[in-house]
């Protein structure tokens, strides 16, 4: 019978238990094998103990919770049409905008932008579209130098610790989304024609503030803040630990607890400091 299997019933305590043992193996086997399987049933067991009494601890607290706390949990703010993108407001109160990729770089030029508006631009590539929404009003040069900041934080120059860009201005009909005969334009690129209005030099400096009544962090240039913020600068701090620094010194200053995920959208990729 060598190589195939059997059954052995034992009775234990008015308890029938039936073994399936395998004759090509030893005893010590066999047992070595059932020693194993029992193991592997007590982890899964011991998990799902521990998962059952987390679940019970969830169930607890969220009974142990007022009513309007968990309505308040349950609501998530209202966003603007424009938080999709970086956004800030220029001390003019103009709208400014940038893209955060390459789909947002396209939807901002394409869909958002309008024949009187103001098209930036930092000189380096992995840059923004960004634009100041006029609305058919002249821009003021405080507001083209402010835009010109966020456009050159945003920017891959941040990210690599640069100090200041290089950022141009055009007006928006000198953007062209399509390339000439013969030419090749790159998905997410345009071709700018004619004259430049450049912004040397521009430092990388982004404030980063809390709006208590609409419940959101923002950032904006230091000269468009008006309230207490955060000033942030190229440095060595990686983005999610300089997050957590930012909404510790928010948190002191409004009094109010504040969504990391909020402060993450509003900060320039790569490390900064906190100035």
């Amino acid at each position: 019978m060598s190589g195939t299997n059997t059954f052995y019933t034992s009775v234990l305590k008015n308890k029938i238990m039936r073994i399936k043992l395998y004759l090509d193996k030893s005893i010590p086997e066999n047992a070595a094998m059932y020693y194993e399987k029992a193991k592997k049933l007590k982890r899964k067991i011991e998990g799902l103990k521990k998962a059952m009494k987390q679940t019970e601890e969830k169930l607890k607290k969220i009974k142990q919770e007022k009513p309007e706390e968990r309505k308040k949990k349950k609501e998530r703010r209202q966003r603007e049409w424009y938080e999709k993108f970086h956004w800030f407001f220029s001390s003019d109160g103009f709208l400014v905008i940038a893209g955060r990729d390459v789909r947002t770089n396209n939807a901002i030029v394409r869909r958002y932008m309008k024949e009187h508006d103001v098209y930036l631009h930092a000189d380096i590539q992995g840059a923004p579209s960004t634009i100041i929404i006029t609305e058919g009003k002249d821009v003021p040069e405080q507001t083209l130098k402010e835009a010109a900041q966020f456009a050159g934080v945003f920017s891959k120059a941040f990210s690599l610790g640069l100090g200041a860009v290089d950022v141009y201005a055009v007006k928006a009909t000198q953007v062209k989304t399509s390339a000439k005969p013969g030419e090749y334009l790159p998905k997410g690129s345009f071709v700018i024609e004619g004259k430049r209005q450049w912004f040397r030099d521009t430092s990388l400096e982004i404030a980063v503030s809390y709006d208590k009544e609409k419940k959101r962090a923002f950032s904006a240039p230091p000269s468009a803040m008006k309230q207490k913020h955060v000033l942030i600068v190229p440095g060595k701090t990686p983005k999610g630990e300089l997050a957590k620094k930012v909404k510790q010194r928010l948190e002191e200053m409004f009094g109010e607890t504040i969504d990391i995920n909020e402060i993450l959208q509003v900060l320039p990729s790569g490390r900064g400091d906190i100035q």
